[in-house]
């Protein structure tokens, strides 16, 4: 499997790894958004009886010395006592109060004069059944009340009896800040709403009530809701960005593939053209390369080495474009000068691809795959360890080649007798160590 196709099978399974975690992540979030959405639907209500104190409602007289009057042009005779009465309600819940209202029970008799800011819906119940009006009692004229009602001097006085009731709804303007009310951790927003009763005691009970509302809490408030406000963009940024890191690195990647591909088919092309110069090499070098890397692999090298003694293989027989075809095909004993002129092949070769940076060993591979480990080889005479490991090996590798194929002048070797050939030549022609290792390999090669 080529590097390009194992580093996109990684990348394809991490990114369905992040993917994944990616869409859990949200599975999670829009299950979290359930639950909010059903926590902030919930009607929540406060009577005075409630202990909870996420809201609380206080409905007091004021107790100012402007807050009291009294009034005594309303009936004869009667002395009606008017109070200035305020309801505080205090959101305690660190989420905001997008909506509520106040209904009050009436206990006693009494009458509505004025309330502030919002408008108050009244309901008056007689044997005739029930009267409901919604006023904004700061601006209503008496001409347009169609509940029970008196007029005394400039006041408009509506009469309320036991049972009755009134709800109040805040105003929505921006101004009144009434709706929402808000809260967080470092204050408790509050409401104050102001009322004028008239009645005969000092003092009217209010402390029957029903307070509706709801809690509107973020999506990304809490604990829980701040872990998604900071993971689910950070994990989106980070898939983006690992996507555009693989797409460079495959961009990368792919172009030294290509690279890769152009040398080894330009090597290729080089063996093909120096093979071609004998019809009995057809394939030799590329052969030759497969052996070499197999060695190079058994000694435990690195894969850029591997590649380097393969390319350097492919390269070793280089000269042969430099020599007549007619030599190389022929099939008879080469005379004297013309073994000398074959030699020359190695030489040739060498000065044919010494310039070739890409293939560090390549005129090694070229100029010494001929010398022998006894020193009787050719174009040197190099002995041992001074003859270029890369050339040790290829010089292996081309001799059992050799050996295994078919010759104008031979049959090829059976793989026993390729085996004592090697053996017999171990110290003298080869090296033993390349010997001992291409030995171990031998028997996974196909014929």
């Amino acid at each position: 499997m080529s590097r390009l196709l194992v580093i996109r099978n990684i990348i394809n399974r991490l990114m369905i790894g992040l993917a994944a975690v990616f869409i859990l992540l949200l599975i999670f979030f829009v299950t979290h958004i359930v639950r909010v959405n059903r926590y902030n639907n919930e009607d929540r209500r406060i009577t005075d009886e409630s202990t909870v104190t996420e809201v609380t409602v206080d409905i007091h007289k004021r107790a100012l010395a402007t807050d009291a009057w009294e009034k005594n042009d309303a009936f004869e005779n009667v002395i009606l006592k008017a109070r200035i009465y305020e309801a505080v309600i205090v959101n305690n819940s660190k989420s905001v109060m997008p909506d509520w209202k106040l209904r009050i029970n009436i206990k006693e008799d009494c009458y509505i004069n004025n309330a502030w800011c919002g408008n108050v819906e009244i309901h008056q119940l007689n044997v005739k059944g029930e009267k409901e009006q919604t006023l904004d009692l700061r601006n209503t004229d008496a001409s347009d009340v169609t509940l029970d009602h008196i007029v005394a001097g400039q006041d408009l006085l509506i009469p309320l009896k036991r049972g009755d009731y009134l709800i109040y709804h805040p105003n929505t303007t921006q101004a009144e800040a009434e709706i929402p009310v808000n809260s967080t951790d470092e204050f408790s927003g509050q409401v104050n709403i102001g009322f004028i009763f008239y009645g005969l005691t000092d003092e009217i009970d209010f402390s029957d009530y029903v307070f509706d509302y709801h809690i509107h809490k973020s999506y990304f408030s809490g604990t829980t809701g701040r872990i998604y406000m900071v993971l689910i963009p950070c994990w989106a940024a980070l898939l983006i960005l690992f996507g555009a890191v693989s797409w460079m690195i495959l961009w990368f990647e792919g172009r030294l593939f290509r690279q890769d591909e152009l040398v080894n088919e330009s090597m290729a092309l080089c063996a093909n053209m120096a093979d071609s110069k004998d019809y009995a090499y057809t394939g030799h070098s590329e052969r030759v390369a497969k052996y070499s890397r197999m060695i190079a692999e058994q000694m435990g090298m690195d894969k850029k080495d591997c590649d380097n003694v393969y390319y350097a293989a492919l390269l070793h027989n280089a000269g042969y474009n430099m020599l007549p075809p007619d030599l190389l095909r022929k099939t008879t004993k080469l005379s004297g000068d013309e073994f000398k002129l074959m030699q020359t092949h190695t030489v040739r070769g060498a000065e044919l691809v010494k310039g070739m940076r890409a293939v560090p060993h390549a005129e090694d591979a070229a100029r010494y795959h001929h010398e022998r480990y006894d020193g009787k080889g050719y174009p040197e005479g190099k002995k041992g360890n001074d003859i270029p490991l890369v050339a040790r090996i290829i010089s292996v590798a081309d001799a059992f080649d050799s050996m295994n194929h078919d010759r104008s002048y031979r049959k090829k070797y059976t793989r026993e007798h390729i085996r004592e050939e090697l053996i017999s030549n171990n110290g003298t022609q080869f090296d033993p160590l390349v010997v001992s290792i291409f030995l171990e390999v031998l028997e996974d090669i196909e014929d």
